[in-house]
């Protein structure tokens, strides 16, 4: 059922240069994008970016046991204000 139809044939080569060139695009245009990506990463890591990792991990952790979260959370409450 899974069988090749036919012969494969050989993959060449994507696409060249000049034939890049001709459609428009040269390696000036690829390389600004590319710095334009980079730049918009760069900023996008800002100062509260660890805070915003940090908040998204215990997201990840809490709201998939919620119920057990809240449950540990008023346990443990609950004997710290006895203690005191």
């Amino acid at each position: 059922m899974n069988r090749p139809v036919g012969p494969v044939a050989s993959v060449g080569p994507v696409a060249s240069a000049p034939l890049l060139a001709s459609a428009g695009f040269s390696s000036n245009d690829q390389s600004k994008a590319l710095q334009r990506h980079l730049i918009q990463c760069a900023k996008a890591r800002g100062r509260w970016f660890s805070v915003a990792l940090m908040a998204e991990r215990v997201q990840d952790v809490v709201l998939p046991r919620l119920a057990t979260t809240a449950a540990l959370g008023a346990i443990t409450l609950g004997l710290f204000a006895h203690w005191l």
